[in-house]
């Protein structure tokens, strides 16, 4: 599919820029556009798809609008680049004359010379070196075996199995609760979608768009929310907590601070390769137990995989929507945010709220909010690994 992109200035009187891209979905194509400017994927945004089916994208940190449009595919450039063929074509006859300058080295006679050299006996007296023992004296002290204690440098392979999906593993003592994890390198990896190319960029004086406020305007955000979450979130590091405690803590946490109608907490499980859930929230709180949802398919799978916060008014206009558990509950989703559960570049897994109370969708305050809670559960799961790891070694 094909998609035109546009991206705000990032500072004023700078120049908005318009990227067509070719790519599998719109988020792909926005990051592809971002990285195209040397910019890293927005972690915190808000999603309006509007009646055109043009999506707005707000960065809930700097409050820059992205439009992404799908539009419809054209003949790309690509048969440009076998110009620079005709450039390959000038050193080809460069070298003739090269050539021609050869015979004119044909005074090769002297290195007839060479048997004029014949005081080759002076490399004889390299023998006469020989009895250098004391550059052999240089092996005595060894200080060879100080390089032999490059193996004590082992913790190099530990480092590699860090990145390993098998390297970070948590289960409690009652198996009730299990912890995977993936590096989000190896998650980019195993994306198989089609690498996206981009077709066309365009720069233009900046117009300073203001943020998008459809679905918003009426929204009611406690001015203290980011500070009572950073408060009460330090409860789960210093209350000695066990982790069945910790999630549900956070997930009514997060269900009041969002005021959600439904919420959950999942976890990686399989390899850090599946997503399962291991708290929920709302009228079908029970049923969604069961599910699972591999990670990078559906909204939470993409947020976890991708490490990106996303709040969308309208999930049945989003292609990433996984269908498959709310049609299975009978339960109509509307609104959604999800944040990623991810701390020093490993995935555990993400947190999702579902249904504005009050709103047709979630505001960037809130968005940032679910998104440091998901942070500080994170680094949670780390130490508890970590500390484990301790015992057991």
């Amino acid at each position: 599919m094909q998609y035109e992109v546009f991206i705000p200035a990032a500072e004023e009187g700078g120049f908005d820029v318009t990227i067509e891209v070719e790519a599998s979905n719109w988020t792909q194509a926005l990051k592809t556009g971002l990285e195209r400017l040397g910019e890293g994927m927005v972690r915190n945004v808000m999603c309006d798809i509007k009646s055109d089916n043009s999506i707005h994208v707000t960065d809930a940190t700097s409050q820059r609008v992205f439009i992404i449009r799908e539009v419809e595919a054209q003949a790309g450039a690509e048969p440009e680049p076998p110009q620079a063929a005709t450039v390959k074509m000038e050193p080809l006859a460069r070298p003739e004359p090269a050539a021609e300058v050869e015979p004119t080295q044909e005074p090769e006679p002297e290195p007839e010379v060479e048997p004029t050299q014949e005081p080759e006996p002076e490399p004889e007296v390299e023998p006469t070196q020989e009895p250098e023992p004391e550059p052999e004296v240089e092996p005595t002290p060894e200080p060879e075996p100080e390089p032999e204690v490059e193996p004590t440098q082992e913790p190099e392979p530990k480092a590699e199995a860090k990145p390993e999906p098998e390297s970070e593993q948590w289960q409690s003592d009652d198996g009730k609760m299990r912890i995977s994890s993936s590096t989000f390198e190896s998650l980019q990896r195993d994306d198989v979608e089609e690498k996206p190319r981009v077709i066309s960029e365009s720069r233009h004086k900046t117009g300073e768009r203001s943020a998008v406020t459809i679905g918003r305007t009426d929204e009611k955000v406690a001015a203290n929310l980011i500070e009572d979450v950073f408060l009460e979130i330090q409860a789960i590091h210093e209350n000695n907590m066990a982790l069945e405690d910790v999630v549900n803590f956070v997930m009514d946490m997060v269900m009041e601070k969002l005021n959600a109608e439904s919420g959950s907490i999942l976890f990686a499980d399989v390899n850090g390769r599946e997503l399962y859930f291991a708290a929920a929230r709302g009228p079908k709180a029970e049923e969604i137990m069961s599910f699972r949802v591999p990670m990078g398919q559906g909204i939470v799978g993409f947020c976890a995989r991708e490490g990106v916060s996303l709040a969308i008014s309208d999930v049945h206009q989003d292609p990433r929507f996984y269908k498959k558990i709310s049609e299975s509950l009978g339960y109509e989703t509307t609104s959604l945010a999800c944040s990623p559960v991810q701390f020093e570049g490993r995935v555990y897994g993400a947190i999702e709220v579902i249904n504005k109370k009050g709103a047709s969708s979630f505001a960037g305050q809130e968005i940032s909010a679910m998104a440091y809670i998901g942070r500080q559960l994170a680094e949670f799961i780390h130490e508890l690994i970590m500390a484990r790891e301790k015992i057991e070694a």
